[in-house]
């Protein structure tokens, strides 16, 4: 089925039979159209079954400038081509594009091979993959979220989430408590130097750092010397005070949590611990994928980036261990849904106890394209159907 967009009407239209309306996006629809040299021709399949109306998807990044549209491009073009063989169609923009009921963005062009500009109506559904916290501090975002709330459209991912908030959410739940380790903020001297004498080995992490940025694993000997391990480097000081003065900034704004470091199992004397993948169908959420991560060149953090090394879940986990995976997942993903409203996709930092049983590290939104392509092959069609199911709950077409 051929879509057109008229680039002087600033209009959509279909080449179907020219008698034909289809609905179109949230409340809008398609009439029929020639093709002429002014407009762009899109591909989709036919829709199955008697669901005659056409989903529109957004996705929202950020921009630098009037045209620089940041964000990952491969991914943007295979959900795209996803949504188009589902029979939608999908385009990116940013939250300066919205522009009174309308939202001006790009989608890729096959016979053009290149993104181009249109003028888009209310989307039924949108995914929310701004790239950083800053990015969703700013006047554009806020107006972008008053257009969301006035049209009801479901938005995949409200916003990043922050370390300590996610803790005390998760820490209301007796059976989540169960797999957290000991947090507190950083205030001050004296507050982390009792708990680093309570647990002698912790990790300092910042509230809102993703990938493992700032980490920072802390251990106490017994002459009250200290030693501080970075993904670069080692520090060794000769008191928490000495630590105080050089990372000052760890004390101020309360932006900085502890945790304690919880002894976890090893593989070859290196720690390992599970990526989890989790979206939601439309109805509940769903695991997608494991992705188990070793430390290799240092033992602060298991990411790739910082010389993590991908190890395949069979060496590692059994029927059981997945089984419990699942029920945490569960578990998460309504804990999440009662605080933030709707929750498309998030990744769980998970590892096994040395003891037994497991530490849930933290909760990601947006998560970051897994190595493992298998995940994100699962992923990416999980999205699109997670999409089509939602657009059919929110079309009035």
């Amino acid at each position: 089925m051929n879509i057109l967009y008229d680039r002087m009407k600033k209009t959509f239209f279909h080449g179907e039979e020219p008698i034909t309306t289809y609905g179109f996006a949230k409340d809008s629809f398609l009439l029929s159209s020639i093709a002429s040299n002014q407009c762009y021709t899109f591909t989709i399949s036919h829709r199955k079954g008697n669901r005659p109306a056409i989903p529109l998807v957004g996705i929202v990044s950020s921009k630098e400038g009037k045209n620089k549209y940041k964000g990952n491009f491969e991914l943007f073009r295979s959900i795209q081509q996803d949504v188009e063989q589902s029979g939608g169609i999908c385009f990116v923009f940013s939250p300066q594009d919205v522009l009174g009921d309308s939202i001006e963005g790009i989608m890729y062009n096959h016979v053009l091979h290149k993104w181009v500009r249109c003028l888009f109506p209310v989307p039924n559904v949108i995914y929310n993959r701004v790239p950083s916290r800053h990015a969703e501090q700013n006047q554009a975002y806020e107006k972008l979220l008053r257009f969301i709330k006035k049209h009801g459209i479901p938005f995949f991912n409200p916003h990043f989430f922050n370390k300590w908030e996610i803790h005390e959410l998760l820490s209301k739940n007796d059976e989540l408590k169960a797999y957290l380790p000991q947090t507190e903020l950083v205030t001050d001297e004296a507050s982390l130097s009792r708990f680093l004498t309570t647990h002698h080995k912790i990790y300092v992490k910042h509230a809102l750092a993703s990938q493992g940025k700032g980490i920072r694993l802390i251990e106490l000997d017994d002459r009250g010397g200290v030693l501080c391990k970075s993904i670069k480097k080692i520090e060794r000081f000769v008191s928490i005070s000495r630590l105080h003065q050089t990372y000052n900034e760890w004390f101020l704004g309360n932006e900085w949590i502890m945790q304690e470091a919880v002894p976890c199992k090893t593989m070859h004397e290196h720690r390992f611990d599970f990526r989890i993948l989790v979206l939601h169908t439309g109805d509940d959420f769903r695991l997608i994928g494991i992705g188990v991560r070793m430390s290799q060149r240092q033992e602060v953090t298991t990411h790739v980036p910082a010389g993590g090394k991908i190890i395949s879940l069979k060496e590692v986990a059994d029927a059981e261990t997945k089984k419990e995976i699942s029920r945490i997942v569960q578990t998460c993903g309504e804990e999440l849904a009662k605080s933030f409203g709707y929750v498309g996709e998030f990744s769980i930092d998970l590892a096994p106890k040395e003891q037994g049983g497991f530490v849930l590290f933290e909760i990601n939104s947006k998560p970051m394209c897994f190595d493992e392509t298998e995940i994100e092959r699962k992923r990416r069609k999980q999205l699109v159907r997670t999409f089509m199911t939602l657009s059919a709950q929110n079309s009035e077409g």
